[in-house]
């Protein structure tokens, strides 16, 4: 999803064993959002169009997370549609000096990330920036370099990293029942933007691989390793594909076209493996699918302690398994909360590891980068790590 108004600043499976035991789902802290914040996190926003108040929304619909202030030069002054209670300050640099403010998220275009993050970073606030990190590798590098001299937590919101499907697909990744990955394959039908959309203009956004990209690049990227080298294409304004390959022989091809009506537009990605294949619907997953040259009783093992209502069966010599989750948009909050959660909690804690980590976010952008620019030589185009 492209962030539409940035501010200035079921199918019934075939065959199904019927002597199958139903799933009967147990919590379980492997697939647990992050624990709430106590104290409450206090959150300053920059950036207050349509994506902002989406935040204001899903941080309002939490009990552990409140929006202190808010501020945005376009909209300074007004106040967001419903939150008459808030104020839009006009100038950024206020919320800094704010010493109720813990965390700042950035909101606005990624051409202003490092302007922005940099002195938040040294303020000693909490810093969750919208994808991408940064427009360029060296502003990058200067943000998780201020971030672990000064110890304040940096992050992006890559939601996709907090949503159940990618937590699923991790661990089965991991548990070799699939074998090992050989092949993503992502076809990312996405809606149309208008053509003077701030997407068109690399110079705000870094273009559809830096701004869109990145979140796949980075959630397929954690069960395939680090990426060895990028070619890319370029069909028309509206559409990419970049293949990368990585260590250990997988490839992963990604294609994006924003040039649908929303009614119609899909995301679908097959992530085939030596012994199985994982199937999943939507940028925000709605329905995953899988089938595995395994024991059914193995793959209950390792999915049963996940609180998701999975269903399994046997057909033509596979285990097939298949879940629904919860409505896209509310999954969409759910996430930016827990992405909040997370990057607070490491804040208060250094010693904590960060679902998404600085680095994370650099090295995705790194791959963003290097599509961009096989795609605009027509190379080949190698990356160390």
């Amino acid at each position: 999803m492209c962030e539409e108004q940035k501010s200035g600043v079921g199918v019934q499976p075939r065959g199904r064993d019927e002597n199958v035991t139903p799933f009967t789902p147990v919590s379980s802290t492997q697939n647990a959002s992050p624990a709430a914040l106590f104290p409450p996190g206090r959150v300053a926003l920059i950036g207050a169009g349509s994506f902002g108040r989406f935040c204001i929304e899903a941080y309002r619909r939490s009990d552990d997370i409140s929006v202190v202030a808010v501020a945005d030069p376009l909209l300074a002054g007004s106040s967001p549609e419903g939150y008459p209670e808030i104020r839009i300050q006009p100038d950024w640099r206020t919320l800094l000096e704010d010493p109720l403010v813990e965390a700042i998220h950035l909101a606005a275009p990624p051409a202003v990330r490092a302007e922005v993050a940099l002195p938040a970073l040294l303020a000693g606030k909490a810093v969750l920036c919208e994808k991408p990190l940064a427009l360029s590798l060296e502003d990058a590098d200067r943000m998780v370099r201020l971030a672990a001299e000064t110890g304040s937590a940096l992050g992006v919101d890559y939601v996709m990293r907090h949503h159940p499907a990618f937590k699923l697909l991790s661990l089965l990744s991991s548990s070799r029942l699939f074998g090992s990955p050989r092949t993503i394959s992502l076809q990312n039908f996405a809606q149309s933007l208008t053509p003077d959309h701030w997407m068109w203009n690399t110079s705000i956004s870094g273009g559809i691989f830096v701004e869109h990209g990145v979140h796949f690049f980075d959630a397929y990227g954690q069960i395939v390793g680090a990426p060895t080298s990028v070619s890319g294409t370029a069909p028309s304004r509206e559409a990419v594909q970049a293949t990368v390959r990585y260590t250990g022989g997988a490839i992963g091809i990604y294609y994006h076209e924003f040039a649908f009506e929303p009614e119609i537009e899909r995301a679908h990605a097959v992530v085939m493996f030596d012994l199985g294949r994982i199937e999943i619907d939507g940028w925000i997953p709605e329905r995953m699918t899988g089938k595995a040259l395994a024991p059914l009783a193995e793959l209950q093992r390792y999915i049963q302690h996940l609180n998701l209502p999975v269903r399994f069966w046997q057909e033509a010599g596979a285990t097939h398994f298949e879940v629904h989750f919860a409505d896209r948009q509310e999954a969409y909050q759910l996430a930016v909360v827990d992405g909040m959660r997370d990057l607070i909690t490491s804040h208060r804690d250094p010693n904590r590891a960060a679902t998404v980590s600085a680095q994370d976010a650099r090295d995705s952008l790194a791959l963003a980068l290097a599509a961009r620019e096989a795609t605009e030589t027509r190379t080949v185009v190698k990356l160390t790590s």
